[in-house]
This record gives C-alpha cells, structure tokens and sequence, in this order.
C-alpha cells in the first residue's frame, strides 16, 4: 500500500490500524492474543491488536543474543471528536455537536469536504461486535462571509461549540448517516477527506491530512515487514499519544511491557537476560519535527533550525527522550547507512510537546531517542513534509530493525 493511499484510507486510529494489519497479513505476519500460550520461534512473525486502534508488531531474529530494539510511533491525528447521537437544530439544518480531539488548528477545519468516521458497536444475537464506519456522504463547517466580519482579516478567534459544529443537512441523529442495525453506541471523529497532493516545482513537496504522524506508522510498518534483524525487533503503533497517552491502548500503558513478557515467556529467557535484553537494545519514538517556516522564521531556534528536504531529524528537548549518548548512537547508524540527518532543538521561548519516547523509555529503562521528519502546518488539516524525507525515515527505520547497537551501560 502506497504511502497516498495509507493516508487517505486511514481517517481514524481505527482504519490506521486496519490498513497496518492487512499490510502485515500480506507480508506473513501471524496474529497472536493476548494472555493466550505463545510458541514462538526464530525468524517469525507476530502482531497483537489492542482496541482496535493500536497494534504492536515483532520479528524474532537470532536467538543468540537477545536484544530488543523497539521503534514506537502513534495512530491518532487531531480530528474533532463526535459527542453523542443527537444533532443540534440551526436555521438551516441540523449540525453535529462536537468537541476538539488534540490540539487542532481550528480555522483549518472550515470550508473543506470533511466525513464521519470511527467504529460502531452493535448487538449480534447477545454479544457485541465491532465494525468500523465511514460516512459516504461530506459535511462542512461553513465559515463567516467576511462581508459579515469586517475584521476576520485583523484575528480570528473561533469557539468549538459554537464555530465547529459541521452541518449535517436533514438529519436529528448521527446514526442516520450510517446503514449498521441495532447499534448501541458509537466512537466517531470527523476528519478532513482531502486527497494528497503534490507541490513545488518539482513536485518535491507531499501535502496531506494525518501526516503527523501516519507518515511514521507507515515507515515503521513497512521497514519491519523489509528486515531481517539480529535480535527482537518490535514496531509498535499507540493510539491517544494527541491526549496524552493515559488509556490501556496507549503508550503510557502496560500494553507493550506486557506483550515483552510474553514473549520473554515464551522465548523461557531468564529475567536477567530479558532485563539485559532491555538495557542492550533502544527505543526509538517517531513524531514529525517543526521545520523552520517561510514566513516566520524567527519561530525556529536561531542556530539549529531544521529544513524539508534536509534529512531526519534527531530531537532534543527536555521533553523528549533523546540524550547524548542515545543520539550518538543513531548517528552512528544513520552514518553506516549513508542515511543524511539534522539535529532540531525547539525556540526556547517557545514551549516543546513531548512525545512517546520518554514514556516507554521510563517504563523499560531503555536508552530512546526521537526522531521524525521536519513538516510544516502541523495540527492543521493538511500538513506538508518533503519527499525526501518520507525517503530517509523509511530507510532509517528498516536500517533500526537490523541494526546491533554498541552498549557500554
């Protein structure tokens, strides 16, 4: 599955997760349950689902060293969340009530073909099933003419409940735009339903939505079905890293220490040997980068700023999970593997998000380090990185996979 159509059939953590399962099928992947006896063996293939919104897979390579190299990325993208069934009544229509998932860019929301997305849960005979959804028809949110606002042009400050209900037509209830029976509730999001597209003059730059951070889960997918590493790889995709990561599909879960332990179970690896297994590998998290802007250059740092086209980015802040030793390490990959890379460090007037990275580097005690790709309009619904990039992150995670790293600690 090309990278353009991964984005566009992936509206919401759930068809993310979907899309990276049927890639993992295709390439041989074995699905495996939780708390369920695992027999694993050397040189397979596994992946676990959770929620039906994250996915964790792994490649058992050599059994003779152990070590985990674990690379870490998330499903969701800031989106509008649907609260309820029930419509709003206007004086043209009936709008959907919703609430902001993440931190968006609201006036990107405006004027633009958006669907309904997400799962529904449903009654089949006494048990209850799952099946994702998607509305065939668009909504929008229209905007105010600027005849009507004189002064949008001087600041637009817009309200979630007022300014960002989508109109929804003819309509009392959410269900209608959906044809699934006896349904009992419903998870939705609505999203933007823009192609991807190119740019530049010579089409160097890819502008899509959910390229934070699809364009990471795709890399990390597509790199472990390519390699053929010498430990215990591990590609895992949270959903909820835009709301902090606090859910049992989330990072800061024990969803991946659990499914590490099962596999230390299954490998009978003393727990001396998994815990050193642990300390020999590293995480690697891998979220989309700011790159310096054209129009606002002073909002980058003012010796280090970061450029599309320029390679991955290595990450450093106090809210990530990169340290000295951690970053030389995957310089010194990067370099092996002739992959380009430049170092970002935020404006320090300017507050940094943090990432998966130390979250799972706190759980394992692992060395992690985050890295991504320098994009611009990150939050917005379309988001633009340079093709380049997509290029080196693809390589740089395949080269992670079947890489040994030098361990001193």
């Amino acid at each position: 599955m090309k990278i353009e159509e991964f984005l566009e059939k992936s509206l919401t953590a759930f068809h993310a997760t979907e899309n990276c399962e049927r890639i993992l099928i295709e390439n041989n992947f074995k699905k495996l349950v939780l708390g369920q006896e695992w027999s694993l063996k050397e040189g397979e293939r596994y992946y676990i689902t959770k929620n039906n919104s994250s996915i964790i897979a792994f490649v058992i390579g050599s059994l003779k060293d152990y070590f985990f190299n674990i690379a870490e990325a998330h499903t969701d993208s800031p989106a509008l969340l649907v609260k309820g069934k029930n419509l709003i009544d206007s004086p043209i229509g009936y709008r959907i009530n919703v609430e902001a998932y993440g931190k968006i860019n609201y006036y990107s929301f405006l004027d633009i073909p958006l669907k309904i997305a997400g799962r529904a849960i449903f009654k089949e005979g006494q048990k209850l099933k799952t099946k994702l959804v998607q509305s065939d028809q668009n909504v929008v949110i229209p905007s105010l003419a600027i005849h009507q606002n004189e002064d949008l042009n001087e600041g637009l400050k817009l309200s979630v409940q007022n300014d960002l209900l989508p109109l929804a037509g003819n309509t009392k209830e959410i269900y209608s735009f959906f044809d699934t029976k006896d349904i009992i509730d419903l998870e939705l999001f609505v999203v933007p339903d823009i192609k991807s597209y190119k740019a530049g003059i010579n089409e160097e730059y890819f502008c899509s939505p959910r390229i934070d951070n699809l364009i990471s889960v795709w890399c990390l997918v597509n790199a472990i079905c390519k390699s053929n590493p010498k430990g215990i790889s591990v590609a895992c995709c949270f959903d909820n890293e835009e709301v902090k990561s606090l859910t049992k599909q989330g990072a800061d879960s024990l969803f991946l220490t659990t499914v590490l332990k099962m596999i230390k179970e299954s490998l009978s690896m003393p727990f001396n040997k998994f815990v050193r297994a642990c300390e020999k590998g590293l995480i690697l998290s891998i979220d989309n980068a700011h790159s310096i802007h054209p129009s606002y250059p002073e909002k980058s740092d003012i010796v280090e700023p970061v450029k599309l086209g320029e390679g991955v980015v290595i990450k450093h802040n106090t809210k990530y999970s990169t340290d000295a030793y951690a970053s030389a390490q995957v310089k010194m990959m990067l370099n092996k593997n002739k992959i380009k890379y430049q170092d970002f460090y935020c404006n320090s007037d300017i507050e940094c998000s943090t990432t998966l990275g130390p979250i799972s580097s706190s759980l394992l005690h692992m060395n992690a380090c985050d890295i991504g790709v320098a994009q611009l309009s990150m939050h917005s619904t379309v988001e633009t990185v340079s093709y380049k990039d997509i290029e080196s992150l693809a390589k740089c995670c395949k080269a992670f996979f079947e890489y040994k790293f030098d361990c001193e600690n």
